[in-house]
């Protein structure tokens, strides 16, 4: 390893990538796990460095388990939790009970028509819902 490597320099060495499998996953997560064990102060590349594996795993392991509260129906059931309200007061935003549970579950994707009525109902972006 370069002790005083540059980015660049690291970058170069490792060309490090978004893992394609679990065998790579596990090889950048070791390799992260090693870097981030150095108890010393960390130059600002190396840093920067850490923090680019880093990314590349979450994106991964986001990609093979995406976390179902930042889906658009994992914010639509907080938000009605939140509220405390039921599928049935959502049949007016998209026209059927089965269409809401469908949604609900993320069999059904959250059509721009009822993503602007949700926005108004919870009073947030549309975007949350998209």
């Amino acid at each position: 390893m370069i002790a005083n490597a540059g980015y660049v320099e690291l970058l170069v060495e490792y060309k490090p990538a978004k893992p394609r499998n679990r065998r790579e996953l596990a090889h950048m997560t070791a390799l992260l796990e090693k870097l981030a064990a150095n108890e010393k102060k960390q130059s600002a590349a190396m840093e920067r460095f850490i923090e680019t594996l880093t990314a590349l795993i979450a994106q991964y392991e986001e990609e093979i388990e995406p976390d179902p509260e930042r889906s658009p129906a994992g914010v639509l059931r907080y938000l009605m939790k939140e509220r405390g309200l039921r599928q049935m007061d959502l049949v007016p935003v998209f026209g059927s009970k089965s269409y809401v549970s469908q949604v609900l579950s993320g069999h059904r994707p959250i059509s721009k028509n009822a993503a602007h009525k949700l926005a108004g109902m919870f009073q947030v972006s549309a975007y949350s819902f998209l």
